[in-house]
């Protein structure tokens, strides 16, 4: 049998924004390992996600498994045979083996354990749709869906998915890969686009094409770079240029089947409106593109991506110009009513705000930021009297009509009101940057105060919500906290703008605004651990985005004096180095043989050594060079390498040498307590036994 193509597509209710390509992603893994695993020749799958469907595609794939031998290994020969016999347990084993005793011959496994029953068993090859129908169905229940539902609409369904599933087609070749999942048996008819498409059996050879004969573009990335060029072309034809959004390119190509882009304008009395209050309004609701005319100003046109080829594109037009049209005239109402009332005359609001159930008022979080800024000014190499003020303010605009309607502008808005009231820049770029970065790779507010307030907030909202126990799980984090500590690394690591205060620093003057309000919890040094580990985490997976090895920044983070996080990137960096040198291999190799030691000894370890019994020249040496290592020892991190690298020598000779677990137990307990001493200087930079 010649290879055939193979196509899997299932076809659901339209997914929410960016699942579709981590499910298609998922699927295609899944079924390239079965395939794989399975020893099954075929092309590589090419992937195509739509709202609408998952669809794989590989042009030729091997109908049969290939034959394959297995090695069947029994029992030992004592136990198989005696006297030259076989005894029953091997023929028990040969039995439940369906091989015949002659099968077997006695052959050595190579542990040294002497002859075992030994057989090689032929396996015929599967039929491959066999192998794919069987796993089918389990391998789209593990999906990383980050919702299921369950959906009934006749007969009882005992599967969930992401979105109800509609059809199902699975081919090799001409033939059906039989299976069921969700209640939907496979077969070979797909649907095309929801308006213009139609059902029709989809060709197993070339499934895009038909696909976009249906009005289906199902090539994710021609799809955007469709969208993209369509863009381009109208900001030509109405003499404007696009505000480049990426992130909302995404999301409409996440969001359609077949883009096609739709030119609006709404009324120029909106322009009045800050710059960011259209953009945000029109992307976070409309799921738009703004524009400038190209002296730079804000242009009245946007534009729209449907997901429909109309006839009437100005009706559809019209239609987004309406919408437009009365988000803004809301928001030019509050615009204008806002600046009626301070910020600062609406702090005394947020105590009437919630923060958290159990965490009491948004009032109390900015008392909060305001005390941990103001002691911590110099650390945060701020302005006391700016920062405090910022801080003050920082969460007032959550109280004007404004944010109440468009959440997507706190903080911005909060700094255009702040100018307005008279604020002075500092305080109104603080406010207006503290929630940044938002994610792992947005960018970080260039304010000093902004950063400060942003640390503050930060280790806040982590310790309140892990003393509350709400922490993540591996599927949920509806609070958010992955990316609030995510954001405090990217913070407190950045080497551009340093922040003189080591992690365990940062949470302690947390936890000591939250204990010093005396209002309804107490932040303990256990919640603060755990807070500790779980940001240590985020840290470590961010190793790669840094350009450092995670081994090296975790053996950074065990050393035993606090440091800055911004300083264990630089010590991470030149460990990296010095690890790939001669030298720096033998102390990490020597590390390891300490830690190993010690760890061995557990409690056994004395807390000071006695000189006097230090009689082996050995160990007289390395003590010696101890304490000249101790003694001058240097702050910079390069430095501090070249004092440990001298040791190597003393170090080698002492392993050599000396034997440390000897039968004298108080010159074992003595070598102990010099290496424990010896792991302390080393900890001091690394624990280099991580290395």
């Amino acid at each position: 049998m010649s290879a055939a193509p193979l196509l899997i597509e299932i076809g659901v209710e339209e997914m929410p924004a960016g699942v579709a390509p981590r499910l298609g992603e998922a699927l295609r893994e899944a079924v390239t390992g079965l395939l794989g695993d399975a020893d099954v020749g075929h092309a590589p799958l090419a992937l195509g996600v739509t709202p609408r469907r998952l669809l794989l595609h590989a042009p030729s794939c091997e109908p049969m498994q290939p034959d394959r031998e297995d090695i069947v290994w029994g029992p030992p020969e004592r136990v198989a045979f005696a006297d030259g016999q076989p005894t029953k347990a091997a023929h028990g084993f040969a039995r439940k083996a369906g091989l015949p005793m002659d099968a077997f011959t006695l052959e050595d496994k190579g542990d040294g354990k002497g002859r075992y029953m030994k057989a090689v068993r032929h396996v015929p090859g599967e039929p491959t749709r066999d192998i794919i129908a069987r796993a089918m169905p389990d391998i789209l229940r593990r999906l990383p869906s980050p919702k299921q539902m369950k959906w009934q609409d006749g007969e009882a369904r005992g599967d969930a998915f992401i979105r109800p599933v509609r059809w199902i087609v699975a081919r090799l070749g001409e033939g059906v890969i039989p299976f069921s999942f969700a209640g939907v048996e496979s077969g070979k008819v797909s649907c095309g686009h929801r308006v213009h498409g139609s059902t029709g059996e989809l060709d197993a050879n070339d499934p895009f094409g038909w696909l976009r004969g249906q009005f289906v573009e199902a090539n994710r990335e021609a799809r955007r770079a469709r969208i993209a060029e369509g863009l381009k072309q109208a900001c030509r034809e109405a003499g404007v240029t696009l505000v480049e959004d990426a992130a909302l390119l995404d999301e409409v190509t996440d969001l359609t089947e077949w883009p096609v882009i739709v030119t609006g304008r709404y009324d120029e009395r909106y322009l009045a409106l800050p710059d960011e209050v259209a953009r945000i309004e029109l992307k976070h609701h409309q799921r738009c593109f703004t524009t400038r005319r190209t002296d730079g100003a804000t242009s009245p046109v946007f534009l729209a991506v449907a997901n429909i080829e109309s006839k009437r594109p100005e009706v559809v037009a019209h239609g987004n110009e309406r919408v437009v049209n009365a988000r803004l005239a809301d928001a030019m109402f509050y615009f204008e009513r806002d600046p009626k009332q301070s910020l600062e005359s609406r702090v005394e609001q947020l105590s009437q705000v919630v923060f958290q159930d159990g965490l009491g008022m948004v009032g109390d979080q900015v008392r909060r930021l305001r005390g941990f800024v103001l002691d911590n000014a110099a650390r945060l190499h701020v302005d006391a009297a700016d920062a405090q003020r910022a801080a003050y303010l920082c969460k007032s605009d959550l109280t004007t009509g404004l944010v109440g309607e468009f959440p997507e502008l706190q903080g911005y808005m909060g700094g255009i009101y702040a100018r307005m009231d008279g604020e002075s820049e500092a305080v109104a770029q603080g406010i207006a940057e503290h929630y940044m970065p938002e994610g792992a790779a947005d960018a970080l507010p260039e304010s000093p105060i902004a950063r400060a307030i942003g640390i503050a907030e930060r280790a806040d909202k982590l310790l309140g919500y892990f003393h509350l126990g709400r922490t993540p799980t591996a599927s949920a984090d509806p609070f958010g906290l992955r990316r609030a500590a995510i954001g405090l690394v990217r913070l407190l690591a950045d080497e551009s703008h340093p922040v003189d205060m080591s992690l365990p620093d940062v949470l302690a003057e947390a936890a000591k605004q939250w204990n010093q309000q005396r209002v309804t919890i107490a932040i303990s040094p256990e919640t603060q651990e755990q807070v500790r580990q779980f940001i240590r985490d985020r840290y470590l997976g961010l190793a790669d985005r840094f350009g450092i090895s995670r081994s090296a920044l975790n053996a950074v983070m065990e050393a035993q004096q606090k440091l800055p996080l911004y300083r264990h990137l630089a010590i991470a960096r030149m460990l990296t180095g010095f690890t790939d040198s001669e030298t720096g291999q033998a102390v990490v190799a020597a590390n390891k043989r300490i830690a190993n030691i010690l760890k061995k000894a557990g409690d056994a370890i004395p807390d000071a050594m006695d000189e006097a019994l230090l009689s082996d020249p050995a160990e007289q040496a390395l003590h010696q060079a101890l304490l000249q290592a101790e003694a001058a020892f240097p702050e910079e991190p390069s430095a501090q390498l070249e004092t440990l690298a001298a040791l190597r020598a003393p170090v080698d000779r002492f392993f050599d040498e000396v034997m440390v677990m000897c039968e004298d137990a108080a010159r074992r307990n003595n070598r102990l307590a010099l290496l424990a001493r010896l792991r302390r200087l080393f900890l001091r930079v690394a624990d280099f036994s991580r290395l």
